[in-house]
């Protein structure tokens, strides 16, 4: 798969929930609450070092066919939860060093936590899957 790289510093917002694809198994997003803890604009996907919306906000990109590169930006390897507001389905990426692979797929407007197998070890997210 080819990507096109934006690196972007991290920005402040939100969350996001996938209808993730980890390892073969399909994890469903877990249903939207009102907590104010998931704050993110429309029209982005945003992502957080905490459990459900919390902690730090890491990033907030707009729907543009990137791969945007969050090792780069300083917050690899630290994404825990999610929420995709893009309109598009989202890719999360590891880098193992020698090519990106795919941690999970994220639905538009999921959100929630990463599955385990995907915690802590995202260092790219993609708006073009």
């Amino acid at each position: 798969m080819k990507f096109t790289y934006r690196r972007l510093a991290p920005l402040a917002a939100a969350a996001l929930t996938l209808g993730a694809v980890a390892g073969g198994a399909v994890i469903s997003a877990a249903p939207a609450s009102a907590t104010p803890s998931y704050d993110c604009p429309g029209g982005t996907f945003c992502g957080w070092d905490g459990r459900d919306g919390t902690g730090s906000m890491l990033f907030q990109y707009d729907a543009g066919c990137f791969l945007h590169d969050i090792g780069n930006g300083g917050v690899g390897d630290r994404l825990t939860s999610y929420w995709n507001r893009t309109g598009v389905t989202v890719g999360v990426y590891n880098w193992t060093g020698k090519e990106w692979q795919l941690l999970a797929t994220v639905a538009n407007n999921a959100r929630g936590t990463l599955p385990s197998s995907a915690d802590n070890k995202a260092d790219a997210v993609s708006m073009c899957i």
